[in-house]
């Protein structure tokens, strides 16, 4: 028995005790808001687009751009057939040209008249007579005036005019076709002035200021867009709020029609401390675990405790949360499936999680 016991304390003596696992730690940090970056999808819209038409009916005789084509304000675009018009236009001109010639006999005459009339040559009614057909000579000049405009208003609406700088993106009739009144012919769109439209929930659309800037990303890249309108209304089917922006000289002018995503910044009015998503674990009924450092014996080493946390907001590669510790409280950074409650472990490192 001497000998059993006196064995048994020799292998107790020889046995080493095991030695604490090395882990990556981090400090908690409590911080009493949060910055928070929503990415939403937007699109880019031209600030102009018509569909252009003649305002008159008749056969086409002209189209003179071509889809892709840019066009300066006032360009002339596309026209009808005008010989009726011109022949018009002409026998206008000759109908001035008469009633001139009528009015300068007119006004010779009751020049002519009216000294016979002084001489007492002729009667008062004789020289109103006259008189009354130099007023009808001036309106029939006066009509045949207005006439010539009218035919010259008509040959304007023969012509489709560009109203803007832009591009034509359809060219919906060629020369030979008639043409009804308003029926589209050509459609422009204003591609160097552009503008996104974004639907926002009611409180970010509500928070946004006056030419505060924001950064987008498209297809083409990145390019920076200032915030112009909001319309303050709630779209039923969408719920959210159509928010308008303007693009600024900076970055990639992307094209009408793409789509892009923009990214807003908002805060969180909630105390709480980020922690990577590593260092979390599944807990029960919706919460999750954070395995905390409690110090042991001297403070040299440290066993892992579970602590319940809530999650407030999940970002890419941190979530922020809020639990039961205190600031400064050690906490793993990576909790894998080597680590369990009650390990004995000692910090490598101590930061705070920024």
């Amino acid at each position: 028995m001497a000998i059993t016991v006196f064995a048994k304390a020799n292998d107790t003596q020889s046995t080493p005790q095991s030695s604490p696992t090395p882990v990556s730690v981090l400090n908690v940090s409590f911080q009493e808001q949060l910055e928070i970056f929503s990415t939403w999808p937007a699109t880019v819209t031209a600030k102009r687009q018509s569909n252009l038409g003649f305002e008159r009916g008749g056969l086409i005789a002209q189209v003179l751009v071509d889809v892709g084509d840019k066009v300066q304000k006032g360009d002339k675009l596309a026209s009808l057939n005008t010989n009726t018009q011109m022949a018009d236009l002409e026998a206008a001109k000759a109908t001035i040209d008469q009633n001139k010639a009528n009015l300068n006999i007119a006004l010779a005459t009751t020049k002519r008249q009216q000294a016979l009339a002084s001489a007492g040559h002729i009667s008062s009614q004789r020289l109103e007579e006259i008189i009354a057909t130099k007023y009808s000579a001036k309106a029939s000049l006066a009509a045949a005036k207005a006439q010539h405009k009218a035919i010259l208003a008509r040959l304007e609406l023969s012509h489709i005019i560009a109203p803007f700088d832009g591009t034509i993106t359809r060219r919906l009739l060629d020369e030979g076709a008639i043409s009804s009144p308003g029926l589209p012919v050509l459609e422009i769109i204003e591609s160097d002035e552009l503008e996104l439209i974004v639907g926002l929930p009611h409180k970010q659309a509500a928070a946004l200021q006056d030419g505060q800037e924001f950064q987008i990303t498209t297809r083409a890249g990145k390019a920076t867009v200032r915030f112009r309108k909001s319309t303050n209304v709630i779209n039923p089917t969408t719920q959210t709020v159509t928010v308008v922006f303007d693009f600024t000289k900076e970055g990639v002018l992307p094209i009408p029609g793409q789509s892009a995503r923009i990214q807003l910044k908002d805060q969180m009015q909630q105390r709480g401390f980020l922690v990577p998503i590593t260092a979390l674990r599944e807990g029960r009924r919706g919460l999750w675990t954070l395995y905390t450092l409690v110090p042991k014996e001297n403070g040299s080493k440290f066993i892992l405790s579970p602590v319940p946390v809530e999650i407030l907001h999940t970002g890419e590669k941190q979530v922020y949360v809020r639990g039961p510790v205190e600031e400064g409280t050690m906490f793993l950074q990576s909790s894998g499936q080597n680590t369990v409650v009650g390990m004995i472990v000692t910090p490598t490192n101590a930061s705070s999680n920024e």
